[in-house]
């Protein structure tokens, strides 16, 4: 049951009423600052640094005519409050904040920095992307955490104009994307597009020298400062996100959830492996250091010594030798699948399986890493490319052949990142009640522990997500 409907109405309406205020009270105030500062900053001059496109800022989207409301414009597609739901319930515009915390002061001294909140680094993910730059120079936000322009896209004052307008709301949905890319502006009711945004910060990314946005990495001294384990799938995070747009728009689309999770799949492996051509350059140049840590599975170091334990048995060493790094394999568990369903090039699957087996390798150097990297990357980029014109068309019997494929894992020496993507998965696939029931056991053999943030104790579960696969191969 989502808790947000249990709250009073009034509630909502006072707490937006304040929220809003508050919104624009630092609107006028952060403009004035920084105009002060750099004194380029107006109204009609977006924030900017010459060199790239600027943005508007999320108080721009404020305003109550605009997607400021307190309530939803019924009858509408865009329903005008879609700020107001983003800055009261959204995780995003609070990401500024988290580095003012005591766990941020405490990565920070770890780290070897003056504050997280100046540190590129960090605020490269946890702000507008677009403005990291100019926010480390400075103490206090430029932006409401990671912004509207953050997933949107960079708003120029023609963008503000023209968006508005009957012509461009009455476009038809399959010729809005061609008006976006025009305007530079990202078309996020592309599923693929979406989740090529999203990964930006989940998975991480090379520099982008025509936006500005800097290197978005959470490497391994970022992790070993107190940083999670980045370990995002799509659906999931969608579905556990109160969404601030309005989801009737995509009523139409009964595979909606499908498309989501298999463009994350696809999205979140390609995002993985730039990341691991631009790590392994990186080192080539002798800027970054090598083997890069945060590729290898965090459980084979941070394990529990535990006698006897499910690590004993052969196929866990499949492909490797003892005492080698396995390969973090969360992205590219279930390439299979995605490819299965969208109907893709199994082929890759194979370049994939010897980019595993080039990392899982000590003798690897960066330039075979890169070449591999680089080689699996533009096969995945065209797929994705692909997706985006012609959206996935999945069989009709994709839930069978998506159980079948589900059943071939190895569920004995199932990894943690193995069995937690299948039970995501199985997720998706359980939308009534009963079936999320006996999902129970699977969860509770992967939650983390109070006080952890890591899966102590956990050893694969094959008997009951056997038994899950069966029920729902029955229930079908």
């Amino acid at each position: 049951m989502n808790t947000l409907n249990l709250i009073p109405l009034n509630l909502i309406k006072t707490f937006s009423f304040c929220m809003l205020f508050w919104a624009f009270s630092f609107f006028l105030t952060s403009q004035d600052s920084f105009s002060q500062e750099k004194n380029t900053s107006s109204i009609n001059s977006p924030l900017s640094d010459g060199k790239h496109p600027p943005i508007a800022t999320s108080s721009s989207c404020s305003g109550r005519g605009c997607h400021g409301g307190s309530e939803p414009v019924l009858g509408q597609i865009v329903q005008q409050n879609e700020f107001s739901s983003w800055i009261a319930h959204d995780k995003h515009s609070k990401a500024y904040e988290s580095l003012l915390s005591d766990r941020a002061k405490t990565m920070a001294t770890n780290l070897g920095i003056p504050a997280a909140h100046k540190d590129l680094r960090c605020l490269a993910c946890h702000t507008t992307p677009q403005i990291a730059q100019e926010q480390s120079k400075l103490d206090y936000p430029l932006d409401l955490g990671v912004g509207c322009e953050s997933c949107h896209g960079s708003a120029s004052p023609k963008w503000l104009g023209i968006h508005t307008t009957e012509a461009w709301k009455n476009t038809p949905p399959a010729a809005k994307k061609a008006l976006y890319d025009n305007e530079g502006v990202n078309y996020l009711g592309n599923a693929v597009v979406q989740a090529q945004i999203c990964m930006g910060c989940h998975v991480g990314a090379p520099a982008n020298p025509i936006t500005g946005i800097p290197a978005r990495d959470a490497n391994h001294d970022i992790m070993a400062a107190g940083h999670p384990r980045l370990t995002f799938e799509a659906l999931s995070y969608q579905e556990n996100m109160p969404p601030h747009w309005n989801q009737k728009k995509y009523d139409s689309n009964t595979d909606r959830d499908l498309e989501i999770w298999v463009t994350g799949q696809l999205a979140g492996l390609s995002s993985s492996i730039e990341l691991s051509s631009h790590r392994a350059e990186l080192a080539l140049n002798n800027q970054g250091v090598w083997p890069e840590f945060a590729e290898s599975s965090c459980l084979s170091c941070h394990a529990d010594f535990q006698q006897p334990t499910w690590r004993d048995k052969k196929n866990y060493y499949e492909g490797r030798k003892p005492g080698s790094l396995p390969y973090d394999s969360w992205t590219g568990v279930l390439l299979s699948e995605a490819l299965l369903i969208s109907g893709q090039d199994k082929q890759i699957t194979s370049l994939y399986s010897d980019f595993v087996k080039t990392k899982n390798s000590f003798k690897t150097s960066p330039k075979q890493a890169k070449a591999a990297a680089d080689t699996l990357l533009s096969q995945l980029a065209n797929i994705q490319k692909e997706l985006v014109i012609k959206g996935i068309n999945p069989p009709k019997e994709w839930r069978t052949l998506l159980l079948d494929q589900l059943s071939k894992h190895n569920l004995e020496t199932a990894t943690w990142n193995e069995s937690t993507q299948i039970t995501l998965a199985l997720s998706m696939l359980s939308s009534k009640k009963p079936e999320q029931a006996t999902l129970q056991n699977l969860w509770e053999n992967l939650a983390y522990p109070s006080g952890y943030e890591s899966p102590k104790g956990y050893s694969p579960n094959p008997k009951s997500l056997e038994g899950v696969l069966q029920k729902l191969k029955s229930s079908k």
